[in-house]
Order: structure tokens, then C-alpha cells, then sequence
């Protein structure tokens, strides 16, 4: 079955869908131009997790947004069998931060504009 997938390895768009999954779960391709298996991780900076994508970005957002410790946030993923340490936390945090809020930063909409709402805050600027 053809699919549209880029091999990220020649960047030819004949790949073939394989039945085998990751250990994780991903789906695998094979391109027949380069003779190369890939997954849909292959090339990304999320490839050698040892752990789903989704749960790392999950980790990132709950110590970034709740300002949970490391050890909170690794004991809180320990319960629903997910066992890494705070390091790894640590780690992932420092790796893929940047990546979030650079993805963020290009798809916000919009421009201050001359009126802004903050919480309890009046700000004086050349008196008025």
C-alpha cells in the first residue's frame, strides 16, 4: 500500500505502510528507492524516546503550566505505569521546551493592540 509518507532518509514520496508496529506503537514504513525501514519518528528530535511522544509533551506541559516539581511530576506518572525518573523529566524539559515554544510562538495570531487586560495591574506610561 503506497503512501504519501516522506522517507526522511532519500525524501522520495513512494513509501510503503508495513503491518509491524514500533515497541511503542508507531507505525513503520519502508521506501523502495533507498531500501530503508523508518517510523513515523524517524528524523524528528522526539526519535530515540524510550517513551510515547504524547507522554513526554505531557510531562513538559504539567511542570511548565502547574510548576509541579520533578520529582512530583515523575512520581504522578509512576502511578499510571509510566516509570522514569525526575532526570528525565529534567532532560526532556531542557530538549524540547525550546522546540514547544518556538512552535507556539509561530502560530500565534494577532498583535498587542493599545488596550490590554491584566489581573490587578495598572500601569502608568507618560502619565496617563
Amino acid at each position: 500500500m503506497l503512501t504519501d509518507e516522506l522517507c526522511p532518509h532519500c525524501a522520495m514520496t513512494t513509501t510503503t505502510k508495513r503491518a509491524k508496529k514500533t515497541k511503542l506503537g508507531y507505525a513503520t514504513f519502508f521506501c523502495p528507492h533507498c531500501q530503508r525501514t523508518f517510523n513515523e519518528r524517524t528524523g524528528t528530535p522526539f526519535n530515540y524516546l524510550e517513551f510515547p511522544t504524547d507522554i513526554v509533551l505531557l510531562a513538559i506541559v504539567w511542570r511548565l503550566r502547574y510548576k509541579l516539581s520533578l520529582r512530583d511530576i515523575a512520581e504522578m506518572f509512576l502511578a499510571r505505569g509510566f516509570p522514569f525518573t525526575h532526570e528525565a523529566i529534567r532532560d526532556w524539559e531542557a530538549r524540547f521546551a525550546p522546540l514547544m515554544a518556538d512552535h507556539l510562538r509561530a502560530r500565534r495570531r494577532g498583535q498587542a493592540g493599545k488596550s490590554w487586560h491584566v489581573d490587578g495591574t495598572y500601569l502608568k506610561v507618560h502619565g496617563k
